[in-house]
Parts: structure tokens; C-alpha cells; sequence
């Protein structure tokens, strides 16, 4: 697993690293060879590589900010979507989590209509089930003569599906990346979905286990 953290965004509110926050955490999900990888590198460092995928799961931190008096952190989760790391997802990485980026290929008619697949896996396993937040987004949209999916119908799918958030973008253009990161974070705050964290309240219990443990010995 391979975890990287930006610096923290500047605001004009104070906090102290002892400072309850809000967690806030996202799955990008969709088939192998989508670009999920590259879409999760372009947003976080502006940067593309060509081949780039994960092996196993991408995990990325970063600090959001101020919403409403309430500092907020996001962690992005990109799931390798082989066989072979299946089990992976369904064991762990769903629990937690408070939205989803759902990643198809516009070059790959398969991978669009594998999106159904994919919805019905956060609708049965995700802790909000029906009412989760949802980001469907076509990569690759540079390439304008090998697309296979009608942006029209790919929006009337998710009107039909009741998602209304779906973007075309592409990652090694860097059209259109950033949005549809930050319409998922609003939704998930607008819902109330994050996870509230006490560094002070974990330190205790840790300081407490390790009391424990001493008295055992």
C-alpha cells in the first residue's frame, strides 16, 4: 500500500494537531485499466504517467479545510479492481468508507456497462447503502476519435440510476479533474457522512493499552 500526504491548505482558522477533525473517506472504484490510478495521481500531484496502475490499493491523504467551523481531512482509496484483489474490497475497504468515485473508460463500451456492476457492489456494501455518495466519471475523454460512449446516453444512465454528479475528464489532459473530487466532498458534508476523530481520545486509549499490557507483564 502506498500512502502520500500533501502539506496542509492554508485557511484563515487555527487548530492544533490535538483538534478533533472530520474524516472523510472515498473509494474509487470501476474496471482495470480505467485510469482510476491516474485520475487519484493528476488530482494529487498533478501529474500524469503513462502504464501507471496500483498494485493492491492507492491510499492518499490530504487536508481539506474549514466547512462551517469544522476541519475537515480526506483520505482517497483507489481499489485495484483484478480478480485476484476482489476479496480485498469486499473484506475491509468498503467499511468506513463515506462516498465513491466510480471510474469508466470512454474508449471501452465494456467498462461503461460494467458500471451497473459496480453501483449494486457500494449499494450492498456500503455502510450508507441506497443513500451513499456517488461520482460517476468517463476518463480518457482526450481521446476523441477512439470513444466508444455517447456522453449523452452515459448522463441519461445516471439520471436513470439516480446519480446526478457525471463528468467526463481525463487524466493526462487534465480536463476536468478537480470537480468532480470536490462536488463528492460536498455531498458527503452536506449528508453529515464523515467520521468525527479525537487525536487526544486515541492517544489516551493507546497510553491506556500499553498500562495494560505492563500490569500483564
Amino acid at each position: 500500500m502506498k500512502e502520500t500526504t500533501p502539506t496542509t491548505t492554508n485557511n484563515n482558522n487555527t487548530r492544533n494537531e490535538d483538534d478533533d477533525y472530520e474524516l472523510i473517506k472515498i473509494i474509487m472504484l470501476g474496471d482495470y485499466k480505467t485510469g482510476k490510478g491516474s485520475v487519484l495521481r493528476r488530482y494529487h500531484f498533478n501529474e500524469f504517467e503513462l502504464g501507471v496502475s496500483s498494485i493492491g490499493v492507492d491510499f492518499i491523504k490530504r487536508e481539506y479545510g474549514f466547512v462551517n467551523g469544522k476541519y475537515y481531512k480526506i483520505q482517497i482509496w483507489d481499489v485495484n479492481s483484478c480478480e485476484r484483489f476482489r476479496s480485498i474490497k469486499t473484506q475491509s475497504y468498503y467499511r468506513g468508507s463515506h462516498g465513491f468515485m466510480i471510474v469508466y473508460d470512454c474508449t471501452n463500451q465494456e467498462s461503461f456497462d460494467n458500471l451497473k456492476f459496480w453501483i449494486n457492489e457500494v449499494k450492498t456494501k456500503s455502510p450508507h447503502s441506497n443513500n451513499s455518495s456517488i461520482v460517476i466519471i468517463g476518463n480518457k475523454c482526450d481521446l476523441v476519435n477512439d470513444i466508444k460512449v455517447d456522453p449523452i446516453k452515459a448522463k441519461q444512465f445516471c439520471d436513470s440510476v439516480s446519480i446526478p454528479s457525471f463528468q467526463n475528464v481525463s487524466a493526462k489532459d487534465s480536463i476536468n479533474i478537480n470537480e468532480p473530487f470536490e462536488i463528492l466532498f460536498k455531498q458527503i458534508i452536506e449528508k453529515g457522512h464523515s467520521q468525527t476523530v479525537s487525536p487526544k481520545l486515541i492517544r489516551q486509549t493507546n497510553v491506556n493499552n500499553n498500562n495494560k499490557s505492563c500490569n500483564i507483564l
